[in-house]
């Protein structure tokens, strides 16, 4: 396989790197022969000294790393031949990563350098950090002629999917990396749009955990053709390079990841209106097969975003349809009789666990936050009922102070946990929709709170299990410590789990 893009050096930003021996060995791991390879330096400091060791260790790497030219367009002269020179050297792409440097997709020197890498035989690497971004490039590199290779350069790219069909559809010398779509069914929808040979992954490490990009194409439902063309024959024939040998593999762990027993306490029915091709109740049901759950917790968007006592309904349905699923009773600050109505709706029956609420989609002279006193009756009703209560960020170490009987879940919280890790009554989640790993932080939250409190949690199918998956196969986490993070801290944290709910 080809591995779409890695950072050599240091990321001086946030003091991320890792030598060329640690990158290679993380290579191997997940079967990746080559990586397309750029140095920090020519990013963040100078294009000349940082190219220059770009190739020294692709020199050094024996082919492993495939030379990467970055160039900042801000010191960029289009009529000196800069391109030619870069080919020259043997450089097989060119990376242009205007968020780090003072220049946009929108500048003249950035069309320039799309028609004169074209006239050179130079693909560009063209990063991107939000569809707007996105959007603007299109339009920059059209006529050029150039072979753009989009790389997502965000922690997560769900939303990005409609842009990419969009400039795809009119575009075939764009591809595009699909290694931060997150969403169950993603990348599968992509190859049947726009087809796997204009599809690349690209793992971003060690910025991102490498993983999750890696486990995301093994998760992905695909033919072993398509499989190889994403996993590096797109990469193979844009670079008019070797395509890879032996045919593309995964991670020699994913099945033991795959498979392993799991309770999920973050799940969803609904849709956040976005491309989500697999949430009806029987891909889901088809996805808590495919990987290996034992339980999952879920609760409605409807509820969350919209209509509560029909959300709640649709939550009632799903854990009718798949005994699997336990329930989450959705309540809102606004509605708070009916909210009280709901928890008594559903308190008795055995597969409703817990209680649930997204504080800050609420607006009242600024986000709502858990601390505010219209949640304080359902509180009362939470410690009654010994149902915790599941929440954003916002608000919650007050309200976990003020509400010392009462148990927190505190939601996508591998950032920001510092505080909330004092309050022994909170316990936390690592649904996130970044791969990162300065926002993808599980190793310090579990330092900071303790293995016994972090639970296994992915948000699907907003987040397919392949991208937690992917993110923990990436760390050194202490085999017992991964123990109680799949099962047991969840059967500790909702008491319901632990007597199956037979209803």
């Amino acid at each position: 396989m080809i591995d779409g893009g890695i950072y050599l050096g240091r990321d001086p930003t946030r003091e991320i790197g890792l030598d060329d021996d640690a990158l290679i060995a993380r290579l191997d791991a997940y079967g990746a022969g080559r990586a397309l390879a750029l140095s920090n330096r020519a990013i963040f400091y100078d294009s000349r000294s940082g190219n220059a060791e770009t190739l020294a260790a692709c020199t050094r790497s024996g082919g492993r790393f495939l030379p990467v030219a970055s160039l900042n367009l801000g010191g960029y002269d289009c009529t000196a031949g800069t391109m030619a020179a870069l080919k020259a050297q043997e450089f097989l792409a060119v990376a242009l990563f205007p968020q780090h440097q003072a220049w946009t997709w929108a500048d003249a020197s950035a069309r320039a350098a799309l028609f004169e890498a074209a006239d050179a035989g130079l693909p560009v690497q063209a990063g991107v950090m939000s569809t707007a971004e996105l959007g603007i490039l299109a339009r920059t590199a059209e006529g050029t002629g150039a072979t753009v290779m989009v790389r997502w350069l965000r922690g997560g790219g769900y939303n990005a999917v409609p842009d990419y069909l969009a400039i795809g559809a009119g575009n075939p010398h764009f591809l595009f990396d699909v290694g931060t779509v997150s969403q169950a069914g993603g990348i599968e929808l992509l190859v049947e749009r726009l087809g796997a040979a204009r599809l690349f992954v690209a793992s971003n490490m060690p910025a991102s955990l490498e993983g999750v990009a890696w486990f995301m194409l093994s998760g992905a439902r695909l033919s072993d053709a398509d499989r190889a063309l994403i996993g590096g024959g797109t990469l193979a024939k844009a670079l008019d390079i070797d395509p890879p040998k032996p045919p593309c593999k995964v991670h020699a762990d994913w099945e033991n990841w795959r498979t392993r027993p799991k309770i999920d306490t973050h799940w969803h029915t609904g849709t956040w209106n976005i491309v989500e091709p697999r949430i009806s109740f029987a891909a889901m049901s088809e996805d808590l097969d495919r990987y290996g759950y034992e339980k999952v917790i879920s609760s409605s968007i409807l509820a969350l975003n919209d209509d509560l006592v029909a959300g709640n309904a649709e939550t009632l349905a799903f854990v009718e349809h798949d005994k699997r699923v336990y329930g989450h009773i959705v309540v809102n600050p606004y509605r708070i009789d009916e909210s009280l109505a709901e928890i008594d709706r559903y308190c008795d029956h055995p597969r409703f666990v817990g209680l649930k609420t997204i504080q800050d989609f609420y607006q009242d002279a600024g986000p709502l936050r858990l601390d505010d006193p219209r949640y304080w009756r359902f509180f009362e009703r939470a410690a009654e009922l010994d149902f915790p209560v599941m929440a954003h960020l916002p608000g919650m170490a007050e309200a976990a102070d003020a509400h010392p009987d009462v148990t927190f879940v505190a939601a996508h919280s591998t950032w920001g946990f510092r505080e909330l890790a004092k309050r022994p009554n909170v316990r936390f989640d690592i649904a996130t929709s970044t791969a990162l790993r300065h926002q993808s932080d599980i190793e310090g939250l579990i330092e900071a709170a303790g293995a016994e409190r972090v639970m296994f949690s992915c948000d699907c199918q907003l987040m397919s299990t392949a991208w937690t998956l992917g993110k923990l196969a990436s760390l050194a986490i202490d085999p017992a410590a991964l123990d109680l993070m799949f099962t047991k801290n969840a059967l500790r944290t909702y008491p319901r789990l632990a007597g199956g709910g037979a209803a």
